[in-house]
């Protein structure tokens, strides 16, 4: 390294130290900015700024549960996405609420993070959208059921089968009955 100016020498030194840990306060700094970019215009900003919030982990789910209640559908869905991704037990009721969004983008968003967190309290409520107009929130609350698992969940998946006359739909019911352990009848 003597080749190098000091400054180099020690942006060398620094680029080659081990990981301390101390990324996670810069990364705590960031949660203002991170919040922020849900709301810009593009979809590669918002997206980032989700997982940026899914690295920042639980720190980042006081911040993102208020957002569920965003007069902009486009935060709501990417709050509800890194809820969902961080898997903390916070987001259960939040996501829960969610479920009566008035975009179906929010709905499908919030059925998937409660698949995601696998509390099976939430199969009440994901058979309920069960009966969603939009079929993409029910294949999302099927596969959810399918994650979740257990009886009711199960018994939920069976009863949506059913009624249930989109072929789309149906085959996910199928594959979450399998994933549940059912056998699909």
């Amino acid at each position: 390294m003597s080749g190098y100016s000091p400054r180099r020498r020690l942006e060398m030194t620094y680029n080659t130290l081990p990981n301390t840990g101390d990324d996670r306060l810069n990364e705590q700094k960031n949660l203002p900015t991170l919040i922020a970019e849900l709301s810009d215009p593009d979809k590669a900003v918002r997206a980032k700024a989700m997982r940026g919030l899914v690295t920042l982990g639980g720190p980042a789910v006081p911040a993102c549960i208020p957002l569920l209640q965003d007069g902009d559908w486009k935060v709501r869905y990417r709050a509800a996405e890194a809820l969902g991704l961080i898997g903390d037990g916070k987001a259960y009721a939040p996501l829960i609420a969610a479920l009566g969004d008035g975009k179906d983008h929010v709905r499908y968003m919030a059925a998937k993070g409660l698949g995601l967190l696998g509390d099976p309290r939430a199969a009440a409520h994901l058979k309920a959208v069960q009966c969603d107009e939009n079929e993409f929130v029910r294949r999302s609350a099927a596969s959810s059921l399918g994650k979740i698992g257990g009886e009711e969940a199960v018994g939920a998946l069976r009863a949506a089968l059913d009624g249930e006359t989109t072929e789309g739909v149906r085959a996910a019911i199928l594959a979450a009955l399998r994933d549940a352990g059912a056998d699909g009848r």
